[in-house]
């Protein structure tokens, strides 16, 4: 590009009349390039035209009003024709996850939507496992969920459920799509389970003589290998208990009619405890007596003390897990949340205040409970209670 000040130099001179050549040569004798001089005279005689296209304020703001115009309807049918996606959040929270088989566990899950705005249905499917991933029960509904869900939920553990560490889970189908969430549960050993005769083995020395003999007729005591085990005989007689194909006159003995002002009535059978409880609480007691395995006397005196409601009963028995039990039921059948607090093991206890949370809407007792996610899953149905009340 040609330098301005030679430019105007040279258009000067042209001016005044002198000629280009005449104007090149004085150029040259003071020093200015060819080039320079070339392309001033070039600029002179072939100057650039530039074409400019003046626009009003008017036409500006119209122009840019068609453009925004133009991009919110694109935005418009482009996000209207993009459907909303569906995204699902799941949580459970435990309320009462130990229970003996045939008992029930309690949990609140919680379902969260945090997709779509939309009210959408899906298949909620609750599953108890073992730890081989085998389903020991399972229950399946359809629910509609719009934004949060939180429903206290209870299901019934098999009766013929084996004791040990389980996992509750909860599936979530929804578009081809699953939200999973899991709590672990306890299944306990039942009273019921306890009543077998335990095979105790007694490792002795080979050199020692082994005495298998437990002062039990109703057992069969073997020796083999150095072991002591013992078969339980059934029917026996002599163990108070009229058992099926049974002969055995003191264990089953007819109701005699000699005398009638003084009768001789059957002894009542393990079996008939809780009946006889409710309508003679102390002949009960007298039959929960002549009982000879522990374990059996201390679950037949709960059952005297569940039928009366009456707690004085628990404090003879034994075993302390069947006191447990026991203080949990006569707490349940007489409504008294104080009970609970006699309960030795904390499981147990945070249970027996549970119980009066879930059943009798009774949250006083959240602050009684030990374990933490017990107490959490007491206010936790607190709050959803006040919710469902305004």
């Amino acid at each position: 590009m040609a330098k301005k000040s030679v430019v105007d130099y040279v258009r000067a001179q042209i001016q005044k009349g002198y000629s280009a050549s005449a104007i090149r040569d004085v150029m040259l004798k003071y020093g200015y390039s060819s080039n320079d001089i070339n392309e001033a005279l070039d600029e002179i005689y072939h100057p650039t035209i530039r074409h400019e296209i003046h626009l009003s304020k008017t036409t500006i703001m119209a122009i840019a009003l068609i453009f925004i115009l133009s991009i919110g309807t694109f935005s418009f049918f482009y996000f209207k024709s993009s459907p909303s996606s569906k995204l699902l959040d799941v949580n459970l929270k435990p309320v009462d996850t130990t229970a003996n088989p045939g008992e029930a566990i309690s949990f609140v899950k919680e379902l969260s939507n945090l997709g779509s705005s939309k009210r959408f249905d899906v298949v909620v499917k609750q599953e108890i496992l073992d730890k081989n991933f085998k389903v020991l029960t399972e229950k399946t509904e359809t629910r509609a969920i719009e934004t949060f869900g939180s429903t206290p939920t209870e299901m019934i553990v098999p009766s013929d459920a084996k004791a040990g560490d389980y996992t509750l889970r909860l599936i979530v189908e929804y578009d081809g799509k699953k939200a999973i969430a899991t709590l672990p549960v306890k299944i306990t050993e039942s009273a019921a389970a306890k009543e077998e005769i335990s095979q105790e083995t007694i490792p002795v020395k080979e050199t020692e003589k082994i005495d298998c003999s437990d002062n039990n007729a109703c057992t069969e005591d073997i020796e083999a290998d150095g072991k002591c085990s013992y078969k339980k005989i059934v029917p026996c007689c002599g163990n108070i208990i009229c058992e099926e194909n049974e002969n055995c006159a003191s264990d089953c003995k007819k109701e005699t009619v000699d005398v009638p002002s003084n009768p001789t009535v059957t002894e009542e059978t393990p079996e008939d405890t809780n009946s006889l409880a409710k309508t003679d609480p102390n002949k009960a007691m007298q039959q929960c007596s002549k009982m000879q395995v522990p374990d059996n006397k201390d679950t037949c005196i709960g059952d005297v003390a569940e039928s009366q409601a009456d707690k004085s009963y628990c404090t003879q028995i034994i075993n302390p897990k069947i006191k447990d039990l026991c203080y949990y039921n006569v707490a349940k059948a007489s409504k008294d949340k104080e009970i609970c607090s006699l309960i030795g093991a904390d499981a147990k206890k945070d249970s027996c205040y549970m119980h009066f949370a879930i059943d009798l809407k009774d949250y006083s007792v959240c602050s009684l409970i030990v374990q933490q996610q017990q107490k959490d899953s007491c206010y936790t149905l607190k709050q959803i209670y006040e919710i469902s009340r305004t």
